[in-house]
């Protein structure tokens, strides 16, 4: 209700403060809907985006995974050697023996006789060593290349402390142990392997209680179990290991021992099932990932059809159109399809995948998803690890070298490098078509050639990348989005104050308008009441 009007019966007449609200809207109000409608268009594709990169980084994390893929399946006919395939690509195996005649076991030390967890040992310190025990009597203590390292306890140290600060150390484990029959035990163990046993020894300064635990002389007394290595014969080949996880016997295999045993047969044949499994994720994948760029730019036409939030939108075209063009292309030197393997290109754009042919295919030639899932990287004259983080186009790189500085270049991209304990040199390329990868030569090396043909899945990856990684098109987007909100939210926000200043003025301007206006009012009233007396005087 406009009080002022309601009060000023001599005024216009006029509701001052709904003339003023309507004035000020219709300034005010088509463009705060212009500006509203520009954000929602900018919110709905900043979702679509989102649900754009949401799918390709769900694809990718597939195709991280379909990379280690392998078309063969290891197997052991006993529990005692399990076998699993770490490097499909490695893999030369199609049968060994191996026979496990001893475990690698860790060094089990025991300090018993202690009345509690928190029973004080004082103050000292304490060095431990790692290496290894002779089997003479007495027995030698050989340091390894690690240092010892020098533990210090200050006055009122326990065992729980002792306990706390072994397990600080690399290649040591230790805990109190309640005996259960009223006293308490420190209970020691190392890493398997002859040469990670332990040696304690205490300084000639500590109190005679840590110093009990010293056994820098002779383990005998505390030790439990002795540190050994494994033992196996492969192909009746004898070798020794430190772990019980074997991973450089058998090229792209790895071995973890549970027991001995007299022979398990470790057999590699091809994995079709599991290869079936695996390539049907990849085309339900694509399958999906087709379907939601068409539902993103679908443009509405028709009655029945409601537009995408992509609409029209030209990078989610390409994109698509660009991941069919990586899936068209045949790989490595053969050329292998995707139709090599039974997957196939149906009306409508979307992968089937024939059971049939690919089992067939795999079983005919395990090789033949080789070039589909793994990129090809050889080199002559370095030893290379590690791949690309970005897929580079099929071709060859040179290595020049310095034997003399060992300052080396990889096509002219200048290379970090170190020399190692053997006398070889690693290089790491932190730049160029080649960045991620890793290579090793020999002191006098000075040329090299590294060989690269990208996998299907590896070309797959680095064009998704190119798209939608932090700075490539889809983040730029994104932040044009981004600002075009907030610079059209700081408008509607400028339009707020611009909508409560413009009706502060219409308000000062009509309040004036009824003053003068109930002014002359008041003055016509007055000249009407004089000419009034005035008439009737005469």
């Amino acid at each position: 209700m406009d009080i002022l009007s309601s009060l000023n019966t001599g005024g216009s007449g006029l509701n001052i403060s709904e003339l003023t609200d309507t004035l000020t809207k219709a300034e005010i109000e088509p463009r705060k809907s212009l500006i509203s409608q520009r954000i929602d268009t900018a919110e709905l594709r900043l979702s679509g985006y989102e649900r754009l990169r949401g799918q390709t980084e769900t694809l990718n994390e597939m195709l991280t995974l379909m990379r280690q893929l392998s078309p063969l399946a290891v197997r052991s006919d006993t529990s005692a050697v399990r076998a699993s395939v770490t490097d499909a690509k490695a893999l030369d195996l199609t049968s060994a023996q191996v026979a496990v005649d001893r475990l690698a076991t860790p060094q089990v030390l025991n300090f018993t006789g202690h009345a509690s967890a928190d029973a004080e040992l004082g103050a000292g310190s304490l060095t431990v060593a790692l290496g290894s025990w002779s089997g003479d009597t007495p027995p030698v203590f050989t340091q390894g290349s690690a240092t010892a390292n020098t533990i210090t306890f200050a006055e009122g140290s326990t065992l729980s402390d002792v306990a706390e600060a072994l397990n600080l150390l690399d290649g040591v484990s230790a805990r109190v142990i309640d005996s259960g029959d009223g006293t308490f035990s420190l209970g020691v163990t190392s890493d398997t392997g002859t040469a990670n046993a332990l040696r304690f020894s205490a300084s000639t300064d500590s109190d005679p209680r840590l110093a009990a635990l010293d056994f820098a002389a002779d383990p005998t007394g505390v030790q439990v179990q002795v540190a050994g290595n494994a033992e196996l014969r492969l192909n009746g080949i004898p070798v020794t290991r430190a772990s019980n996880t074997v991973t450089d016997l058998l090229p792209g295999v790895d071995l973890t021992l549970t027991a001995t045993t007299a022979a398990a047969t470790i057999t590699a044949t091809p994995d079709t099932d599991g290869s079936l499994e695996v390539m049907q994720g990849f085309v339900d994948m694509i399958n999906a990932t087709r379907t939601l760029f068409s539902d993103l730019t679908a443009r509405g036409f028709g009655s029945a059809d409601s537009a995408g939030d992509l609409a029209g939108d030209t990078l989610t075209e390409s994109l698509m159109r660009g991941m069919e063009s990586v899936l068209a292309r045949g790989f490595g030197g053969a050329g292998t399809h995707l139709a090599d393997i039974g997957v196939m290109t149906e009306r409508d754009g979307r992968l089937s995948l024939d059971a049939a042919t690919f089992t067939a295919a795999l079983t005919a030639n395990p090789a033949l998803l080789d070039p589909l899932i793994r990129d090809d990287l050889t080199a002559a004259g370095a030893t290379v690890t590690g791949t690309p983080r970005v897929a580079p186009d099929a071709g060859t790189f040179r290595l020049t070298r310095d034997p003399a500085t060992g300052a080396a270049s990889l096509d002219g991209v200048a290379l970090i490098g170190r020399e190692q304990e053997d006398g070889r040199w690693l290089y790491a390329v932190n730049s160029g078509p080649m960045r991620g990868i890793s290579l090793t030569v020999e002191a006098d090396t000075d040329l090299a050639e590294i060989r690269f043909g990208p996998s299907m899945l590896g070309s797959l990856q680095s064009y998704l990348g190119s798209v939608v990684e932090n700075g490539a098109a889809l983040a730029q987007r994104e932040t044009g989005l981004r600002d075009t909100i907030a610079a059209e939210t700081s408008a509607l926000e400028a339009l707020d104050t611009r909508s409560a200043d413009l009706r502060a003025r219409y308000i000062a301007r009509f309040t004036e308008m009824e003053r003068i206006i109930t002014q002359l009012n008041s003055t016509g009233d007055y000249l009407t009441t004089l000419i009034d007396a005035w008439n009737s005087d005469s």
